[in-house]
């Protein structure tokens, strides 16, 4: 027969009990808001279409719209860059013949 050796119980450290406590809390809520923005997104694609029947176009209209008024920055941003270069590339042919 073998002789258990009894260790005293320690109480565990109330601070360290206090850090474990707050973690864990702080997991469930950003789980909770987790789960909110997840569902939030979830209901935003019929939503948006809703909007767009409430404006009296429907969403292939909406996406025409979109896409000739994404077209037209972009001819804002590069016509700009071409003047330039054909303002540059005029001035050099001046250049050239005088």
């Amino acid at each position: 027969m073998t002789a258990r050796l009894r260790h005293p119980r320690k109480q565990p450290d109330p601070i360290v009990v206090l850090i474990t406590l707050l973690i864990a809390h702080a997991g469930t809520a950003m789980a909770q808001q987790l789960n909110i923005t997840t569902e939030a997104i979830k209901s935003t694609p019929p939503a948006i279409v809703t909007l767009l029947h409430a404006g009296g176009m429907t969403p292939s209209d909406w996406i025409t719209v979109l896409t000739l008024a994404y077209l037209a920055l972009q001819m804002g941003l590069i016509i700009p860059k071409y003047l330039e270069k054909i303002r540059n590339w005029w001035e050099r042919i001046r250049g050239g013949r005088s």
